[in-house]
Protein backbone atom coordinates (compact mmCIF):
# COMPACT_ATOMS: atom_id res chain seq x y z
CA UNK A 1 0.00 0.00 0.00
CA UNK A 2 1.49 3.64 -0.74
CA UNK A 3 1.93 6.41 1.41
CA UNK A 4 -0.07 9.15 0.71
CA UNK A 5 1.32 12.40 -0.19
CA UNK A 6 0.67 13.86 3.08
CA UNK A 7 1.76 11.33 5.26
CA UNK A 8 5.02 11.44 3.59
CA UNK A 9 4.99 15.20 4.29
CA UNK A 10 4.38 14.25 7.97
CA UNK A 11 7.33 11.89 8.01
CA UNK A 12 9.97 14.12 6.39
CA UNK A 13 8.80 16.94 8.95
CA UNK A 14 8.85 14.83 11.52
CA UNK A 15 12.50 13.80 10.55
CA UNK A 16 13.70 17.39 10.43
CA UNK A 17 16.79 18.85 12.09
CA UNK A 18 15.91 22.37 13.26
CA UNK A 19 19.20 24.07 14.66
CA UNK A 20 18.37 27.76 16.49
CA UNK A 21 20.34 30.36 17.09
CA UNK A 22 19.15 32.81 19.41
CA UNK A 23 19.86 36.57 19.26
CA UNK A 24 17.83 38.06 21.69
CA UNK A 25 14.74 37.29 23.25
CA UNK A 26 13.88 33.67 25.26
CA UNK A 27 15.15 30.17 23.85
CA UNK A 28 12.61 28.42 25.53
CA UNK A 29 10.06 30.50 23.73
CA UNK A 30 11.92 29.86 20.41
CA UNK A 31 11.83 26.62 21.05
CA UNK A 32 8.68 26.55 21.88
CA UNK A 33 6.99 27.56 18.90
CA UNK A 34 9.36 25.67 16.57
CA UNK A 35 8.61 22.64 18.11
CA UNK A 36 4.49 23.44 17.88
CA UNK A 37 5.20 23.50 13.98
CA UNK A 38 7.91 20.48 14.15
CA UNK A 39 6.76 18.58 17.05
CA UNK A 40 9.13 15.62 16.36
CA UNK A 41 12.07 17.45 14.68
CA UNK A 42 15.36 17.36 16.38
CA UNK A 43 16.81 20.25 17.81
CA UNK A 44 20.05 22.07 18.33
CA UNK A 45 20.69 25.12 19.62
CA UNK A 46 24.31 26.73 18.55
CA UNK A 47 25.15 29.51 20.61
CA UNK A 48 25.86 33.00 19.62
CA UNK A 49 29.28 33.22 21.03
CA UNK A 50 30.57 30.36 18.91
CA UNK A 51 29.50 31.97 15.61
CA UNK A 52 30.12 36.04 16.68
CA UNK A 53 34.01 35.05 17.37
CA UNK A 54 34.91 33.12 14.49
CA UNK A 55 35.39 34.23 10.70
CA UNK A 56 32.51 33.78 8.02
CA UNK A 57 33.83 31.25 6.70
CA UNK A 58 34.30 29.51 10.10
CA UNK A 59 30.57 30.31 10.87
CA UNK A 60 29.76 29.03 7.87
CA UNK A 61 31.37 25.23 8.38
CA UNK A 62 29.92 24.51 11.86
CA UNK A 63 26.43 25.03 10.56
CA UNK A 64 27.07 23.03 8.10
CA UNK A 65 28.86 20.33 9.63
CA UNK A 66 25.13 20.45 11.60
CA UNK A 67 23.39 19.71 9.04
CA UNK A 68 20.25 21.66 9.55
CA UNK A 69 16.95 21.41 7.34
CA UNK A 70 16.16 24.27 9.11
CA UNK A 71 17.87 27.25 10.24
CA UNK A 72 16.32 29.06 12.79
CA UNK A 73 17.01 32.97 14.24
CA UNK A 74 15.53 34.00 17.36
CA UNK A 75 15.35 37.82 18.25
CA UNK A 76 13.33 39.90 20.76
CA UNK A 77 11.06 41.84 18.20
CA UNK A 78 11.35 41.40 14.40
CA UNK A 79 10.06 44.81 13.30
CA UNK A 80 14.38 45.66 14.81
CA UNK A 81 16.40 42.72 13.78
CA UNK A 82 18.80 44.16 11.21
CA UNK A 83 20.75 41.71 8.62
CA UNK A 84 17.83 39.70 8.18
CA UNK A 85 18.60 39.81 4.46
CA UNK A 86 21.89 37.85 5.73
CA UNK A 87 20.70 36.04 7.78
CA UNK A 88 18.25 34.02 5.39
CA UNK A 89 21.38 33.98 2.85
CA UNK A 90 23.67 32.36 5.45
CA UNK A 91 21.30 30.18 5.65
CA UNK A 92 20.54 29.08 2.65
CA UNK A 93 24.52 28.93 1.83
CA UNK A 94 24.48 26.41 5.16
CA UNK A 95 22.27 23.83 3.10
CA UNK A 96 19.13 24.55 5.27
CA UNK A 97 16.22 23.93 2.58
CA UNK A 98 14.24 26.74 5.02
CA UNK A 99 15.63 29.67 6.87
CA UNK A 100 12.76 30.81 9.50
CA UNK A 101 13.48 34.18 11.38
CA UNK A 102 11.20 34.26 14.20
CA UNK A 103 10.36 36.75 17.46
CA UNK A 104 8.77 36.48 21.04
CA UNK A 105 5.78 38.34 20.05
CA UNK A 106 5.03 35.79 16.91
CA UNK A 107 6.19 37.67 14.00
CA UNK A 108 7.69 35.31 11.62
CA UNK A 109 9.69 35.57 8.10
CA UNK A 110 10.35 32.76 6.79
CA UNK A 111 11.76 31.50 3.73
CA UNK A 112 12.95 28.80 0.97
CA UNK A 113 16.85 27.96 0.28
CA UNK A 114 15.94 28.55 -3.51
CA UNK A 115 14.19 31.54 -3.06
CA UNK A 116 16.81 33.05 -0.67
CA UNK A 117 19.91 32.28 -3.14
CA UNK A 118 18.09 33.60 -6.01
CA UNK A 119 16.75 36.89 -4.14
CA UNK A 120 19.80 37.71 -1.75
CA UNK A 121 22.10 39.25 -4.03
CA UNK A 122 19.61 42.07 -5.57
CA UNK A 123 18.67 42.83 -1.27
CA UNK A 124 22.25 43.02 0.03
CA UNK A 125 23.17 45.29 -2.47
CA UNK A 126 19.87 47.35 -2.09
CA UNK A 127 20.32 47.63 1.63
CA UNK A 128 24.26 48.07 1.65
CA UNK A 129 23.14 51.03 -0.75
CA UNK A 130 20.20 52.28 1.71
CA UNK A 131 23.08 52.48 4.42
CA UNK A 132 25.87 54.13 2.99
CA UNK A 133 23.20 56.97 1.71
CA UNK A 134 21.95 56.92 5.17
CA UNK A 135 25.83 57.25 6.67
CA UNK A 136 26.19 59.97 4.27
CA UNK A 137 23.16 61.68 5.22
CA UNK A 138 23.71 61.79 8.69
CA UNK A 139 27.26 62.82 8.15
CA UNK A 140 25.98 65.87 6.49
CA UNK A 141 22.74 66.52 9.20
CA UNK A 142 25.99 65.98 11.99
CA UNK A 143 27.98 68.87 10.59
CA UNK A 144 25.26 71.17 10.60
CA UNK A 145 24.38 70.22 14.26
CA UNK A 146 27.49 70.35 15.27
CA UNK A 147 28.46 73.88 13.50
CA UNK A 148 24.62 75.54 14.96
CA UNK A 149 26.09 74.05 18.94
CA UNK A 150 29.07 75.76 17.98
CA UNK A 151 27.30 79.16 17.11
CA UNK A 152 25.73 78.90 20.34
CA UNK A 153 22.34 78.35 18.83
CA UNK A 154 20.95 76.16 21.50
CA UNK A 155 21.76 78.80 24.19
CA UNK A 156 18.86 80.87 22.53
CA UNK A 157 16.05 78.28 24.41
CA UNK A 158 13.67 79.95 26.52
CA UNK A 159 10.80 78.90 28.74
CA UNK A 160 7.41 79.63 27.59
CA UNK A 161 6.02 82.73 29.04
CA UNK A 162 2.88 83.24 31.46
CA UNK A 163 2.99 79.47 32.74
CA UNK A 164 3.48 80.81 36.59
CA UNK A 165 0.10 78.49 37.48
CA UNK A 166 0.22 75.89 34.48
CA UNK A 167 1.50 72.66 34.62
CA UNK A 168 5.20 71.60 33.51
CA UNK A 169 4.58 70.14 29.71
CA UNK A 170 7.72 67.53 29.07
CA UNK A 171 8.21 65.17 25.98
CA UNK A 172 9.64 62.47 26.49
CA UNK A 173 11.88 61.39 23.52
CA UNK A 174 13.09 57.23 24.17
CA UNK A 175 14.91 56.48 20.52
CA UNK A 176 17.00 53.54 20.22
CA UNK A 177 15.17 50.17 20.92
CA UNK A 178 17.15 46.87 22.07
CA UNK A 179 17.49 43.36 23.48
CA UNK A 180 16.07 43.85 26.94
CA UNK A 181 14.83 47.19 26.73
CA UNK A 182 11.18 46.52 26.68
CA UNK A 183 11.30 45.00 30.09
CA UNK A 184 14.03 45.43 32.77
CA UNK A 185 15.68 48.08 34.49
CA UNK A 186 15.01 50.61 31.10
CA UNK A 187 11.44 50.07 30.99
CA UNK A 188 11.30 50.74 35.29
CA UNK A 189 13.13 53.97 34.73
CA UNK A 190 10.98 55.14 32.33
CA UNK A 191 7.81 54.36 33.70
CA UNK A 192 9.20 55.17 37.32
CA UNK A 193 10.30 58.83 36.09
CA UNK A 194 7.12 59.07 33.72
CA UNK A 195 4.55 58.02 36.60
CA UNK A 196 6.12 60.27 39.33
CA UNK A 197 6.21 63.34 37.01
CA UNK A 198 2.70 62.93 36.62
CA UNK A 199 1.78 62.48 40.61
CA UNK A 200 3.70 65.76 40.99
CA UNK A 201 1.50 67.67 38.02
CA UNK A 202 3.45 67.60 35.12
CA UNK A 203 2.01 66.76 31.67
CA UNK A 204 4.06 64.14 29.89
CA UNK A 205 3.90 62.82 26.14
CA UNK A 206 6.04 60.28 24.88
CA UNK A 207 7.59 59.28 21.41
CA UNK A 208 9.34 56.33 21.41
CA UNK A 209 10.33 53.76 18.61
CA UNK A 210 8.79 50.81 20.57
CA UNK A 211 6.15 49.37 22.88
CA UNK A 212 6.74 50.39 26.78
CA UNK A 213 6.26 47.43 28.96
CA UNK A 214 4.01 49.14 32.21
CA UNK A 215 3.02 51.89 30.53
CA UNK A 216 -0.43 53.57 30.66
CA UNK A 217 -1.25 55.04 27.87
CA UNK A 218 -4.38 56.06 29.34
CA UNK A 219 -2.16 58.69 31.19
CA UNK A 220 0.60 59.21 28.86
CA UNK A 221 0.12 59.56 25.12
CA UNK A 222 2.35 58.00 23.15
CA UNK A 223 3.46 58.24 19.47
CA UNK A 224 5.23 54.70 17.93
CA UNK A 225 7.64 55.53 15.51
CA UNK A 226 8.41 52.40 14.40
CA UNK A 227 12.76 51.35 12.98
CA UNK A 228 12.59 49.38 9.99
CA UNK A 229 15.06 46.54 9.94
CA UNK A 230 17.64 48.54 7.25
CA UNK A 231 21.35 48.14 7.82
CA UNK A 232 24.36 46.11 6.89
CA UNK A 233 26.15 46.88 10.02
CA UNK A 234 24.79 47.56 13.29
CA UNK A 235 26.29 51.88 12.76
CA UNK A 236 24.22 51.77 9.61
CA UNK A 237 20.83 50.55 11.59
CA UNK A 238 20.86 52.98 13.84
CA UNK A 239 21.89 55.78 11.77
CA UNK A 240 19.26 55.22 9.14
CA UNK A 241 16.52 55.04 12.09
CA UNK A 242 18.39 58.09 14.04
CA UNK A 243 16.94 60.19 10.37
CA UNK A 244 13.87 59.07 10.21
CA UNK A 245 12.58 58.80 14.46
CA UNK A 246 14.27 62.50 14.27
CA UNK A 247 12.27 63.89 11.26
CA UNK A 248 8.58 62.18 12.79
CA UNK A 249 10.10 63.47 16.38
CA UNK A 250 11.07 66.68 16.18
CA UNK A 251 7.78 67.42 13.69
CA UNK A 252 5.82 66.13 16.21
CA UNK A 253 7.45 68.28 18.68
CA UNK A 254 7.08 71.10 16.80
CA UNK A 255 3.10 71.03 16.34
CA UNK A 256 3.31 70.97 20.21
CA UNK A 257 5.98 72.69 21.94
CA UNK A 258 6.65 71.56 25.17
CA UNK A 259 8.30 73.55 28.18
CA UNK A 260 11.23 70.87 27.63
CA UNK A 261 12.26 67.87 25.94
CA UNK A 262 13.49 65.21 27.91
CA UNK A 263 15.68 62.48 26.21
CA UNK A 264 17.09 59.25 27.08
CA UNK A 265 20.39 59.13 25.34
CA UNK A 266 20.97 56.44 23.15
CA UNK A 267 22.99 55.23 20.71
CA UNK A 268 23.51 57.34 17.13
CA UNK A 269 20.42 59.56 18.16
CA UNK A 270 20.48 63.39 18.28
CA UNK A 271 16.41 63.88 17.96
CA UNK A 272 16.39 65.52 21.29
CA UNK A 273 19.44 68.26 19.76
CA UNK A 274 17.28 68.50 16.18
CA UNK A 275 13.74 69.11 18.31
CA UNK A 276 15.00 71.59 20.85
CA UNK A 277 17.31 73.70 17.78
CA UNK A 278 13.76 73.58 15.53
CA UNK A 279 11.55 74.53 19.04
CA UNK A 280 13.46 76.40 21.03
CA UNK A 281 12.27 74.33 24.10
CA UNK A 282 15.45 73.32 25.92
CA UNK A 283 17.00 69.59 25.96
CA UNK A 284 17.25 67.67 28.73
CA UNK A 285 19.25 64.92 28.88
CA UNK A 286 19.02 61.31 30.92
CA UNK A 287 22.72 60.47 30.48
CA UNK A 288 22.98 56.45 31.71
CA UNK A 289 26.59 56.28 30.57
CA UNK A 290 28.66 56.37 27.45
CA UNK A 291 27.50 54.44 24.51
CA UNK A 292 31.20 55.12 22.88
CA UNK A 293 32.47 52.96 25.79
CA UNK A 294 29.56 50.26 26.02
CA UNK A 295 30.56 50.10 21.70
CA UNK A 296 33.94 49.44 22.85
CA UNK A 297 33.38 47.02 25.72
CA UNK A 298 29.97 45.00 25.60
CA UNK A 299 28.28 45.61 22.38
CA UNK A 300 31.00 46.10 19.25
CA UNK A 301 28.68 48.58 17.63
CA UNK A 302 31.43 49.93 15.23
CA UNK A 303 32.18 53.71 13.68
CA UNK A 304 33.05 54.25 17.13
CA UNK A 305 34.71 57.96 16.09
CA UNK A 306 31.47 58.79 14.59
CA UNK A 307 29.42 57.61 17.67
CA UNK A 308 31.56 59.96 19.77
CA UNK A 309 30.88 63.06 18.20
CA UNK A 310 26.95 62.36 18.41
CA UNK A 311 27.79 61.87 22.30
CA UNK A 312 29.78 65.22 22.17
CA UNK A 313 27.21 66.82 20.15
CA UNK A 314 24.26 65.66 22.64
CA UNK A 315 26.34 66.46 25.94
CA UNK A 316 27.14 69.96 24.20
CA UNK A 317 23.33 70.57 23.52
CA UNK A 318 21.68 69.72 26.39
CA UNK A 319 20.59 72.21 29.25
CA UNK A 320 20.82 69.95 31.67
CA UNK A 321 22.19 66.41 31.76
CA UNK A 322 21.06 63.74 34.44
CA UNK A 323 23.55 61.43 35.78
CA UNK A 324 22.97 58.45 37.91
CA UNK A 325 25.89 58.11 40.04
CA UNK A 326 28.44 60.76 41.30
CA UNK A 327 31.45 58.84 39.02
CA UNK A 328 29.26 59.47 35.82
CA UNK A 329 29.15 63.09 37.17
CA UNK A 330 33.11 62.65 37.34
CA UNK A 331 33.23 61.25 34.07
CA UNK A 332 31.21 64.07 32.35
CA UNK A 333 33.43 66.85 34.10
CA UNK A 334 37.08 65.14 32.35
CA UNK A 335 35.03 65.60 29.32
CA UNK A 336 34.68 68.95 29.99
CA UNK A 337 30.87 69.31 30.48
CA UNK A 338 30.71 72.81 32.57
CA UNK A 339 29.41 71.75 35.89
CA UNK A 340 26.33 73.86 36.60
CA UNK A 341 24.88 71.48 33.60
CA UNK A 342 24.90 68.62 35.26
CA UNK A 343 22.64 66.70 37.76
CA UNK A 344 22.88 63.56 39.96
CA UNK A 345 19.74 61.58 39.93
CA UNK A 346 20.20 58.27 41.19
CA UNK A 347 17.74 55.73 39.94
CA UNK A 348 14.86 54.71 42.47
CA UNK A 349 11.49 53.03 43.21
CA UNK A 350 7.78 53.24 43.48
CA UNK A 351 7.67 51.78 47.56
CA UNK A 352 4.37 51.42 46.94
CA UNK A 353 4.25 48.39 44.33
CA UNK A 354 7.71 47.00 45.75
CA UNK A 355 6.71 46.26 49.09
CA UNK A 356 6.26 42.96 51.48
CA UNK A 357 3.47 40.65 51.30
CA UNK A 358 2.04 41.57 48.37
CA UNK A 359 2.02 37.73 46.60
CA UNK A 360 5.22 36.22 47.93
CA UNK A 361 3.04 33.09 49.24
CA UNK A 362 1.14 32.18 46.58
CA UNK A 363 4.06 32.36 43.90
CA UNK A 364 6.43 30.31 46.93
CA UNK A 365 3.53 27.54 46.10
CA UNK A 366 3.36 27.98 42.94
CA UNK A 367 7.45 27.23 42.79
CA UNK A 368 7.31 23.93 45.27
CA UNK A 369 9.23 25.63 47.40
CA UNK A 370 8.38 23.95 50.88
CA UNK A 371 8.31 25.72 54.31
CA UNK A 372 11.75 24.94 55.66
CA UNK A 373 13.60 26.24 52.49
CA UNK A 374 15.05 29.51 52.16
CA UNK A 375 14.73 31.37 48.61
CA UNK A 376 17.59 33.47 47.06
CA UNK A 377 16.55 35.96 44.32
CA UNK A 378 17.96 37.30 41.64
CA UNK A 379 16.37 39.42 39.09
CA UNK A 380 18.50 41.50 36.31
CA UNK A 381 20.10 40.93 32.95
CA UNK A 382 22.32 38.21 32.35
CA UNK A 383 24.61 40.53 31.36
CA UNK A 384 28.71 41.69 31.83
CA UNK A 385 28.15 43.53 34.94
CA UNK A 386 25.16 42.14 36.54
CA UNK A 387 27.73 39.67 38.06
CA UNK A 388 25.38 35.86 37.06
CA UNK A 389 28.82 33.92 37.00
CA UNK A 390 30.03 35.15 40.48
CA UNK A 391 26.64 33.94 41.67
CA UNK A 392 26.45 30.73 40.19
CA UNK A 393 30.02 30.08 41.27
CA UNK A 394 28.56 30.85 45.11
CA UNK A 395 25.72 28.40 44.09
CA UNK A 396 27.93 25.79 43.33
CA UNK A 397 29.38 26.65 47.27
CA UNK A 398 26.55 26.08 49.04
CA UNK A 399 26.57 23.77 51.80
CA UNK A 400 24.86 20.09 50.10
CA UNK A 401 22.37 20.10 52.80
CA UNK A 402 21.70 23.43 53.03
CA UNK A 403 17.87 23.91 52.84
CA UNK A 404 18.70 26.48 50.29
CA UNK A 405 16.79 27.50 46.80
CA UNK A 406 17.68 30.30 43.91
CA UNK A 407 15.30 32.15 41.84
CA UNK A 408 17.53 33.46 38.96
CA UNK A 409 14.60 35.93 37.29
CA UNK A 410 15.93 37.79 33.79
CA UNK A 411 17.49 36.70 30.54
CA UNK A 412 20.65 37.78 28.47
CA UNK A 413 23.98 36.22 26.61
CA UNK A 414 25.57 34.92 29.95
CA UNK A 415 22.35 32.20 30.81
CA UNK A 416 24.03 29.61 28.87
CA UNK A 417 26.99 29.94 30.25
CA UNK A 418 25.31 29.98 34.01
CA UNK A 419 23.65 27.19 33.13
CA UNK A 420 26.66 25.08 32.30
CA UNK A 421 28.39 26.05 35.65
CA UNK A 422 25.65 24.79 37.73
CA UNK A 423 24.77 21.98 35.23
CA UNK A 424 28.50 20.57 35.62
CA UNK A 425 28.63 21.23 39.58
CA UNK A 426 25.47 19.09 39.68
CA UNK A 427 23.45 22.31 40.95
CA UNK A 428 20.89 23.04 38.36
CA UNK A 429 18.29 21.41 40.38
CA UNK A 430 18.91 24.12 43.31
CA UNK A 431 18.26 27.21 40.82
CA UNK A 432 14.83 28.13 39.29
CA UNK A 433 15.22 30.19 36.08
CA UNK A 434 12.14 31.97 34.70
CA UNK A 435 13.88 33.87 31.95
CA UNK A 436 12.32 37.42 31.09
CA UNK A 437 9.05 38.26 33.13
CA UNK A 438 6.69 41.22 32.52
CA UNK A 439 7.95 43.78 35.33
CA UNK A 440 4.36 43.60 36.29
CA UNK A 441 5.36 40.02 37.89
CA UNK A 442 8.56 41.30 39.96
CA UNK A 443 7.30 42.53 43.18
CA UNK A 444 5.25 38.98 43.59
CA UNK A 445 8.54 37.13 43.18
CA UNK A 446 10.83 39.53 44.98
CA UNK A 447 8.20 38.68 47.67
CA UNK A 448 8.53 35.31 47.34
CA UNK A 449 12.38 35.30 48.37
CA UNK A 450 13.80 35.38 52.02
CA UNK A 451 17.34 37.02 50.74
CA UNK A 452 17.67 38.96 47.36
CA UNK A 453 21.61 39.08 45.91
CA UNK A 454 22.85 41.75 43.91
CA UNK A 455 26.25 40.66 43.08
CA UNK A 456 27.36 43.05 40.58
CA UNK A 457 31.34 42.89 39.33
CA UNK A 458 33.59 45.61 38.22
CA UNK A 459 33.91 46.63 35.03
CA UNK A 460 36.00 44.94 32.46
CA UNK A 461 38.31 47.95 31.32
CA UNK A 462 38.75 48.90 35.33
CA UNK A 463 37.02 51.92 34.87
CA UNK A 464 34.76 52.77 38.25
CA UNK A 465 31.63 51.20 38.37
CA UNK A 466 28.94 54.22 37.57
CA UNK A 467 25.91 52.20 37.49
CA UNK A 468 22.87 52.68 39.34
CA UNK A 469 21.25 49.45 39.41
CA UNK A 470 17.23 49.96 39.45
CA UNK A 471 16.93 46.74 41.70
CA UNK A 472 18.89 47.91 43.89
CA UNK A 473 16.21 49.86 45.34
CA UNK A 474 13.33 47.50 44.69
CA UNK A 475 15.23 45.39 46.61
CA UNK A 476 15.52 47.78 49.46
CA UNK A 477 11.80 48.81 49.14
CA UNK A 478 10.65 44.74 49.73
CA UNK A 479 12.71 44.69 53.18
CA UNK A 480 13.96 41.69 52.69
CA UNK A 481 17.97 40.75 53.61
CA UNK A 482 20.10 42.05 50.93
CA UNK A 483 23.94 40.68 50.25
CA UNK A 484 25.52 42.89 47.49
CA UNK A 485 28.80 43.85 46.11
CA UNK A 486 30.59 46.95 47.60
CA UNK A 487 31.06 48.21 44.14
CA UNK A 488 30.13 52.35 43.04
CA UNK A 489 27.22 53.74 44.08
CA UNK A 490 25.69 50.23 45.78
CA UNK A 491 28.49 50.12 48.55
CA UNK A 492 27.20 54.39 48.84
CA UNK A 493 23.38 53.03 49.29
CA UNK A 494 23.82 49.79 51.45
CA UNK A 495 25.56 49.76 54.29
CA UNK A 496 27.21 47.02 55.56
CA UNK A 497 25.50 45.40 58.43
CA UNK A 498 22.82 48.36 58.41
CA UNK A 499 20.84 47.78 55.61
CA UNK A 500 22.53 45.05 53.78
CA UNK A 501 25.84 42.53 53.87
CA UNK A 502 28.91 44.01 51.36
CA UNK A 503 30.72 41.59 50.13
CA UNK A 504 33.91 42.02 47.55
CA UNK A 505 33.34 42.18 43.85
CA UNK A 506 33.31 38.94 42.28
CA UNK A 507 34.31 37.17 45.11
CA UNK A 508 32.17 34.22 45.72
CA UNK A 509 33.50 32.69 48.36
CA UNK A 510 32.41 35.30 50.46
CA UNK A 511 29.17 35.86 48.43
CA UNK A 512 28.33 32.54 49.44
CA UNK A 513 29.12 32.51 53.14
CA UNK A 514 27.15 36.03 53.37
CA UNK A 515 24.17 34.34 51.96
CA UNK A 516 24.56 31.45 54.13
CA UNK A 517 24.21 34.07 57.48
CA UNK A 518 21.14 35.19 56.22
CA UNK A 519 19.87 31.78 55.25
CA UNK A 520 20.76 30.78 58.94
CA UNK A 521 19.35 34.26 61.18
CA UNK A 522 15.51 35.13 60.58
CA UNK A 523 16.63 37.94 62.56
CA UNK A 524 19.24 39.16 61.02
CA UNK A 525 17.04 39.53 57.77
CA UNK A 526 14.44 41.19 59.26
CA UNK A 527 16.65 43.83 60.94
CA UNK A 528 18.78 44.33 57.71
CA UNK A 529 15.75 44.55 55.44
CA UNK A 530 13.36 46.56 57.69
CA UNK A 531 16.49 49.45 57.45
CA UNK A 532 17.11 49.06 53.89
CA UNK A 533 12.73 49.59 53.49
CA UNK A 534 13.10 52.81 55.74
CA UNK A 535 16.16 54.14 53.63
CA UNK A 536 14.21 53.65 50.12
CA UNK A 537 11.02 55.28 50.96
CA UNK A 538 13.33 58.13 52.75
CA UNK A 539 15.68 58.93 49.97
CA UNK A 540 15.23 56.94 46.66
CA UNK A 541 11.90 56.91 45.14
CA UNK A 542 10.63 57.68 42.31
CA UNK A 543 9.14 60.73 43.40
CA UNK A 544 12.71 61.77 44.70
CA UNK A 545 14.03 61.08 40.99
CA UNK A 546 11.04 62.77 39.23
CA UNK A 547 11.22 66.01 41.80
CA UNK A 548 14.83 66.70 40.88
CA UNK A 549 14.43 66.64 37.21
CA UNK A 550 11.21 69.28 37.58
CA UNK A 551 13.36 71.10 40.20
CA UNK A 552 15.97 71.35 37.75
CA UNK A 553 13.60 73.17 35.03
CA UNK A 554 12.25 75.52 37.60
CA UNK A 555 15.65 76.54 39.06
CA UNK A 556 16.59 77.15 35.08
CA UNK A 557 13.50 78.99 34.11
CA UNK A 558 13.93 81.93 37.08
Amino acid sequence: MKEKPAAREDTRRNQMKIVLLVLSGEAIRARDALVECYPQAEMVEIPRARLESSAMTQRLSALRALRPDIFAVATERLAWQRGQNAFLLFGALAGARRTIILDAHGAQREETRARSLIASPTRLAREAAISAAAIRRGGQQLRRLELAIKRGEHLRTSPQQNLETDATTITYLRATPGPGTQMGGAASHINGFINAALELGAHISLVSNDQIAGLDEKRTPLKIIWPKPIGSTRAAFDIYNNLRFTHDAAQEIQEQPPDFIYQRYSRFSWAGVAASLRTGRPLFLEYNGSEVWVGRYWDRVGMLGLLERYERLNLAAATRVFVVSEVERQNLLRARVADEKIVVNPNGVDAERFQPHIGGERVRRELGIEGDETLVGFVGTFGPWHGVLALAEAIKLIPKDARVRFLLVGSGALRSEVERILREANVERRAIMTGAVEHERVPALLDACDVLASPHVPLEDGSEFFGSPTKLFEYMAMGKGIVASRLGQIGEVLADEETALLVEPGNALELSEAVMRLVNSQQLRERLGAAARREAIAKHTWTHNARRVLDAYRSWRK
